[in-house]
């Protein structure tokens, strides 16, 4: 089933690096909780369903994201993560394709995956609200 565009009110994207696609690099299924994520996010862990889809394709899935702090139990280091669920989304993601992680008009939780032919591809090293 084909949702169509997505309407994002807040969101930010990344290019995604071999380590955070390619499961021969690491299997670790998390981006790191840069500030961009944590001003979308906020400091506090909590677990949702998001919905994973395809740019331009009718494939979507719901997964389970965890927003957590790896270090919360240091008194004086944070260090945030988003860890999805392996789902049929993340599985094509690909070194150079884009990720979009935001919250839509109806504040749902939505990771898009944007290939690297489609047309509206960027290259943005690190995290950028959009």
């Amino acid at each position: 089933m084909n949702f169509g565009a997505v309407r994002f009110k807040v969101s930010c994207l990344k290019t995604l690096t071999a380590v955070e696609a390619d499961p021969d690099r690491s299997n670790q299924h998390e981006f790191n909780g840069v500030r961009e994520l944590k001003d979308l996010f906020g400091d506090a862990r909590f677990s949702a369903t998001a919905m994973f889809s395809v740019r331009g394709s009718a494939e979507t899935c719901r997964a389970s994201i965890t927003w957590y702090d790896a270090r919360e139990a240091h008194p004086s280091r944070t260090e945030h993560r988003l860890y999805f669920e392996t789902n049929i989304v993340m599985k094509q993601a690909e070194e150079g394709d884009n990720i979009v992680v935001g919250y839509d008009v109806n504040d749902k939780l939505n990771i898009v995956l944007l290939k690297r032919q489609a047309p509206d591809h960027v290259i943005h090293r690190g995290w950028a609200k959009v």
